[in-house]
Order: C-alpha cells, then sequence, then structure tokens
C-alpha cells in the first residue's frame, strides 16, 4: 500500500511547477525551488511518477495533470464526509451546588416534593439533578465504606 503524499508539499511544488516557465525541470532543480531535500521530494512525488526516485532527471512538469486530478479526487472525498457532529455538553455539579444538600434524602425532599411535602409522582428530575444526585450517592457511598487499616511493618530479627 502507497503511502499518501504530504499536500502541503505537494500543493506547494504544483504552485512552483505552474509558477515557472521552464520547459524542462528535474527533481534537483524542483527541490531548491520548493525548498525540500530531493528524496523527500521523490517520496511525495513517486505516486506519480514510480521511476522519479531511479532517473532524477525525468521531467516534473510531465506531472501537473497527475497532481491537479489527486487534488480534484481528493475534494470529492471532502465533499463525500459528514461534518463533525458537536460533542455534547459535560456535566459539571459545583461544591457550592453540592453543599446545598446535606444527603440524599434532603436532595429528593427539595427537588421532588410538592407542597405538604409528600413525594409527587409526577415529578420528574433533568438530566442534571440526576447528575447531581449520582455524586450525592457517590458521596455516601464513598463515607460508608470502611477505610482500610495500615499494614504493620514486618518485625525485624536479632541475632542473639
Amino acid at each position: 500500500m502507497e503511502k499518501k503524499p504530504d499536500l502541503y508539499r505537494l500543493k506547494r511544488t504544483l504552485s512552483v511547477l505552474e509558477k515557472k516557465n521552464k520547459k524542462y525541470v528535474t527533481l534537483d532543480m524542483l527541490s531548491k525551488w520548493v525548498g525540500v531535500y530531493p528524496d523527500v521530494l521523490a517520496d511525495d512525488l513517486i505516486m506519480f511518477e514510480p521511476f522519479i526516485l531511479m532517473d532524477s532527471t525525468l521531467n516534473m512538469n510531465d506531472l501537473v495533470p497527475a497532481i491537479k486530478e489527486y487534488f480534484a479526487k481528493e475534494e470529492t472525498i471532502k465533499e463525500k464526509k459528514k461534518p463533525a457532529e458537536p460533542k455534547p455538553k459535560r456535566e459539571v455539579a459545583k461544591k457550592e451546588e453540592l453543599a446545598e444538600f446535606s444527603s440524599i434524602g434532603d436532595f429528593i425532599y427539595k427537588r421532588m416534593a410538592g407542597p405538604g411535602g409528600l413525594i409527587s409522582p409526577s415529578a420528574s428530575l433533568s438530566d442534571h439533578d440526576l447528575y447531581v444526585l449520582s455524586k450525592l450517592v457517590k458521596e455516601e457511598q464513598a463515607r460508608r465504606k470502611p477505610k482500610r487499616k495500615p499494614k504493620k511493618a514486618p518485625k525485624k530479627k536479632t541475632k542473639k
């Protein structure tokens, strides 16, 4: 499988070839005008002329139509690609927002209770409210988890 040529260098090469009014351009001449080593330029142009590595005296002007055709194909491929979908915004709960609620029950009472303090069966939570609730649940689980006791260092044996 051939590697794709560097598009930036290929565009520079094409613009130099179109600007220069020389009938015959070698790889060495082109590399000086583009400002790239001949080997690097040859690796980019090998897709259009396979013998370029063996014979650097080939006329580079012959490659102009092939390079233009390559750019036309690249443009059609770009047009066919779908635009990237925007990423959904990340949910964030600030410490102040979490500090409003002393416990999970307090959250449920403040968000879902109707008048008179009864939980309303028609109450629904938004995505952000569910995120805050999950954070409160994680905090509660962390508090209930027993703390690990540090391991005792092994006693050293002393010689008598």
